[in-house]
């Protein structure tokens, strides 16, 4: 019987994700890509044999968008958050519970460590590209590794957050059935309540305590990230993003992502955040480290090596999960570190680690980067770092600001601006303490990005009732 209602919750799913399906293209957009790069896993997610990551459904509610508009697709999006949650759940449960997904959530962390190697080297080739070098065929490959990436640590976190959800509802069951033992023993006792299940997606931060430095046991820890749920975007989120152009690379669902729409951007203005690391702020050199502190990288990195070469995926994430927890002043040194033992690929996880760290170290450490002359990582953990609620976001860019690191701040604004729509841009005036400071700053990134993003911003924060004066504006 349990396993029959187990079965019921992937089914439901996958009948709403016929339903999905059955009101889009089969040759346009994701779902087209999708049909294309994995028919098999595809029939098998519409079939019910599989539940697919929640990263693939969101880009089929954008297909919905773009079809039906975006209250259709926000409505639908909140079902599927639902449906898919429970399947999941359900899912897990079926497939072996916390030992086959310790067995994903590695098998996902090598794709990542894979993945953003190639999105170095391919980003490296360019860079160095001549005039005999295909550049188009490149940059489309670029433009589905990056697509990888953005996916693969999207499912990092899902599978972190599930594995944390399966304990819980072991623990739940355990304490259940104790109960039960002891309501069979004294019969004036009350029935046992059931452990609630946590809903999918909710990454609900200081959920466990921090693993010491270096410890295995950090990669199987709830994931404390104060960006909140990736998954939980709105459909005005999903309307701005496609599918990258040029032949897949990757043959399978769980390797497709998806790629920032550039309509609308101005590159000539964008080139202007070479600014970074250079027109604010001391440009000083990384620092000397205490011999301590410099000895426990080093230890750190070298343990690090030794996982990766051994296989032990998990391992080793939970010792950049780990590094990115230490003093600010120290990640360029880790970063360097990690270069030199052949391990730059793991630079952009570190990077993604730190991104999700409160405001406060997340600015100091971009701060330390563009410092050091990493300007390329700091413009990258800015980016990453955008990933989280508006006011967060704020507050990141205000202490940057604070640092004197002016155009860092910019860039993590124009960041925001480019990621989120107007009207969720503009209640940063709602959020912040400091509106006369962050706000002409938001209205200058903006700008900076493209005319009719500013346009549009302006717009916005009038029609929340922030007045010209404030926002610098005539």
């Amino acid at each position: 019987m349990a396993e029959a209602r187990l079965r019921d919750s992937v089914d439901a799913f996958a009948h709403f994700l016929g339903e999905l399906t059955a009101a889009l293209h089969p040759a346009e957009g994701w779902y087209g890509v999708f049909a294309r790069r994995d028919p098999e896993g595809l029939r098998a997610c519409l079939e019910g044999r599989e539940v697919p990551p929640w990263d693939v459904v969101e880009s089929l509610l954008h297909d919905l968008a773009g079809r039906r508009g975006e209250q259709a697709a926000a409505e639908a999006g909140a079902r599927a958050r639902e449906l898919h949650g429970a399947a999941a759940a359900a899912y897990d449960v079926l497939t072996g519970g916390p030992a086959a997904l310790r067995a994903r959530f590695d098998a996902m962390l090598d794709e990542l460590h894979h993945a953003t190697g190639r999105e170095r080297e391919l980003r490296a080739a360019l860079q160095q590209a001549d005039a005999a070098t295909d550049t188009a065929a490149l940059e489309g490959e670029l433009a589905w590794i990056a697509d990888d990436v953005a996916r693969a640590r999207a499912r990092v976190r899902e599978i972190r957050q599930r594995m944390a959800d399966s304990a819980t509802s072991a623990t739940s069951a355990t304490s259940a059935a104790s109960a039960d033992s002891t309501a069979s023993a004294d019969t004036t006792a009350p029935p046992p309540a059931s452990g609630a299940h946590a809903p999918y997606g909710s990454y609900a931060p200081g959920a466990g305590a921090v693993a010491p430095y270096g410890t295995a046991d950090e990669a199987l820890a709830p994931y404390e990230d104060p960006a909140g749920d990736p998954a939980a975007e709105s459909a005005d989120d999903l309307a701005g993003r496609r599918a990258p152009e040029g032949p897949g690379t990757s043959g399978s669902i769980p390797s497709a992502g998806f790629r920032e729409n550039e309509e609308g951007r101005n590159p000539a203005k964008e080139g202007e955040w070479s600014a970074v690391g250079r027109d604010s702020g001391p440009a000083a050199a990384p620092p000397d480290f205490p011999q301590q502190s410099s000895q426990a990288v080093t230890n750190a990195v070298s343990h690090l090596a030794e996982l990766r070469a051994a296989g032990r995926g998990g391992e080793a994430h939970a010792v950049l999960c780990a590094a990115a927890r230490r003093p600010a002043e120290e990640l360029p040194r880790i970063a360097a570190e990690l270069e030199r033992a052949g391990l730059a690929a793991d630079v952009a996880t570190l990077l993604w680690e730190v991104a999700c760290l409160p405001p406060e170290p997340l600015a100091a450490a971009a701060g330390a980067l563009a410092a050091a002359g990493r300007v390329q990582d700091c413009v990258s953990l800015l980016r990453q770092g955008v990933a989280r609620p508006v006011g967060e976001v704020g507050d990141a860019a205000l202490a940057l600001r604070q640092a004197g690191r002016t155009a860092e701040a910019r860039e993590l604004l124009a960041a925001m601006v480019r990621a989120r729509t107007s009207e969720e841009a503009a209640g940063l005036a709602a959020t912040t303490d400091a509106p006369e400071v962050l706000l002409p700053l938001l209205v200058e990134a903006a700008d900076r990005v493209s005319e009719h993003r500013r346009r549009d911003l302006v717009h916005a924060l009038r029609t929340a009732g922030v007045s010209d004066r404030l926002i610098g504006v005539r």
